[in-house]
């Protein structure tokens, strides 16, 4: 359990240092900037944040916490796709909030990493908002 508690503490630690970042880096955006996208085949911030907040859904909520499944991966991508500042810096502080919640539960239990393959807890996104 040693190497699981490093590992755990090394990505807390990212994880942590990332959110940091990636929201002073939201701050300094406008709404403009937000749903801007180079060209028509590639992704605004505001899809790319939709879609890692669908992912922390699945990946994290759906497969760990029984939670059922309410992505529309389809929407994360859909061209003109619009949110504003403020909701887009809420669902990367939220998927970010979700994913160090979850680490911080394994690192209080190492022994979950071994034992089980979904989690009886508390649904992270009630405790994140």
């Amino acid at each position: 359990m040693e190497i699981a508690n490093e590992v755990i503490e090394s990505m807390l630690i990212k994880f942590n240092s990332e959110r940091k970042w990636t929201l002073q880096a939201i701050e300094q955006l406008s709404d403009e900037d937000i749903t801007w996208a180079p060209n028509s085949e590639s992704n605004s911030i505001t899809n790319l944040v939709a879609h890692i907040r669908g992912c922390v859904h699945s990946r994290i909520e759906t497969i760990f916490y029984d939670t059922p499944d309410t992505r529309d991966r389809e929407k994360e991508f859909e061209r003109g796709l619009k949110y504003s500042k403020e909701q887009v810096y809420n669902m990367t502080k939220e998927a970010f909030d979700i994913i160090i919640l979850y680490l911080e539960h394994l690192q209080s239990n190492p022994e979950l990493l071994l034992s089980h393959n979904r989690l009886s807890i508390v649904h992270l996104s009630h405790i994140a908002r």
